[in-house]
């Protein structure tokens, strides 16, 4: 799987965050993520499709308008590290973090820390 591949593909989970329709944002995580995933943060986490569906919703009705950007990602052996920016509404800067996870051979994320 070649990086810009990977890229296209964590850039679907980060959009899956903004404000958008419903069905847009379930099309996104289904085309980034396994049906297993796993997922922590310093706010929260959890395991499977819908769990993290529910917790992307749940971000964006505590902070409405929000969206992030992929600054950076690393990646190598299924493995990544990516930096990111996640933006108010006004589309100024909150915060700069951190993701580590997996791919699987398909390409999907199927593992994510969040840092931040």
């Amino acid at each position: 799987m070649n990086n810009e591949i990977l890229q296209q593909t964590y850039n679907f989970y980060l959009d899956a965050f903004s404000d958008i329709a419903a069905d847009k944002r379930e099309r996104l995580l289904r085309q980034s993520v396994t049906d297993d995933v796993v997922f922590t943060n310093p706010k929260g986490g959890g395991q499977g499709f819908v769990s993290l569906l529910e917790h992307v919703e749940q971000f964006q009705r505590q902070s409405p308008g929000a969206s992030f950007r992929s600054n950076k990602l690393l990646a190598h052996h299924g493995q990544f590290l990516s930096e990111w920016t996640m933006y108010k509404k006004d589309g100024s800067e909150f915060a700069t973090a951190h993701t580590y996870g997996r791919f699987n051979e398909q390409g999907l994320l199927t593992y994510l820390i969040g840092f931040f």
